[in-house]
C-alpha cells in the first residue's frame, strides 16, 4: 500500500510547471490551479478519498444474502451444540449453496474420533452429505429448532467399540457407577453390571444379538435380547420385553444428521462397523 507524507506531496510535484520565485508568478499559478487542476493532482485526490472512506464504496448485503448467512449460522450452531468430540478432534465443514436462504447446501462434512451425538458415542465417525436441501424455517424458528432434511446424498461410517456399546447401554448415565461392561461375541453381545431402573434394579446379565431393523424412513440398530438375568435368575418374558423397549433402538438413523440410511452392520473382533 502506498504511503503519502508531507515530504512526498509538495506543490512542485502537483503540476509539471515549476513555481516561479516571483510573487506575481505564484499568484497567477495559484489561480490557474484553482480554475483548472492538472491531471496528476486530480488523480492523487481521488485515490486518497477512496482509501480514506472505503465504507462509501462497500456494497450492503441484500436481504437474500443476509437470510443465507443466518440460515448457515443456525445450521452450524445446531450441529455444534449437538455434536462434540471428547478429545476435541472434531472436523466440521459447511459449504452453502447459491440459495442457502432456501436451505440449499452444496456439502457438509463431519468427522471425529471419538465423536458423541447426544447419548450416542462412537470411536470413529465420518459423514459426508451432498446436494442438501433443508427446511430453513425448522432451523430458524424460535423454539424446537431441528434439521429437517428434504433431500440429501449422505454417506456415513461409524466404528462402535465395546466401550461405546457400554456407553449406549448406560443411556447417558455413568457406566462406571453402574459397573456396566459390554463385550462382543461375534454378532452377539454380553452386558454385565448393576442396572438402575426403578423396580428393575440389581446385578444383571444380558445376552443379545445386534441386527438392522427397518423403521420409518431408514434402518435402526436393534438388540434382540435372548436372555436377561436379574440377581442371577432369568426374568419373565414381559420383563424382558419391557427392558427391550427401554433399550432399543441402540442406534437410529434419525439420531444422525441428514438422516443417512444405515445399510450394513458388520463385526470385526471387539468392534462393530455400520455404513450407509
Amino acid at each position: 500500500m502506498t504511503t503519502f507524507s508531507k515530504s512526498t506531496i509538495r506543490p512542485t510535484h502537483l503540476c509539471p510547471t515549476r513555481l516561479a520565485p516571483t510573487r506575481t508568478a505564484a499568484v497567477i499559478l495559484a489561480g490557474a490551479l484553482l480554475l483548472a487542476p492538472c491531471a496528476p493532482f486530480a488523480a492523487t485526490t481521488a485515490f486518497a478519498q477512496t482509501v480514506a472512506r472505503p465504507a462509501q464504496t462497500a456494497k450492503t448485503a441484500t436481504p437474500q444474502q443476509q437470510r443465507a448467512q443466518y440460515v448457515t449460522f443456525r445450521l452450524n450452531k445446531f450441529l455444534r451444540n449437538r455434536i462434540s468430540s471428547p478429545t476435541g478432534k472434531l472436523t466440521m465443514v459447511i459449504k452453502p449453496g447459491a440459495r442457502a436462504d432456501l436451505g440449499f447446501f452444496n456439502e457438509v462434512v463431519i468427522a471425529g474420533a471419538p465423536l458423541q451425538i447426544k447419548k450416542l458415542r462412537v470411536s470413529d465417525f465420518t459423514l459426508r452429505a451432498r446436494n442438501i436441501r433443508l427446511d430453513p424455517n425448522a432451523l430458524t424458528r424460535d423454539s424446537k429448532r431441528e434439521i429437517r432434511t428434504l433431500a440429501a446424498q449422505t454417506s456415513a461410517r461409524a466404528v462402535i467399540s465395546e466401550d461405546d456399546l457400554t456407553w449406549i447401554f448406560a443411556q447417558g448415565n455413568s457406566s462406571k457407577s453402574m459397573g456396566l461392561r459390554a463385550k462382543f461375541l461375534g454378532n452377539q453381545i454380553r452386558v454385565t453390571g448393576n442396572w438402575n431402573w426403578g423396580w428393575f434394579s440389581g446385578p444383571v446379565t444380558v445376552l443379545g444379538t445386534l441386527r438392522l431393523v427397518k423403521s420409518g424412513g431408514g434402518n435402526q440398530v436393534f438388540c434382540d435380547i435372548s436372555s436377561l438375568k436379574l440377581n442371577g435368575a432369568e426374568v419373565p418374558g414381559f420383563m424382558r420385553n419391557k427392558f427391550s423397549e427401554k433399550l432399543n433402538p441402540l442406534i437410529s438413523y434419525d439420531q444422525l444428521p441428514f438422516s443417512p440410511n444405515i445399510r450394513t452392520l458388520t463385526f470385526h473382533g471387539s468392534k462393530a462397523i455400520i455404513t450407509t
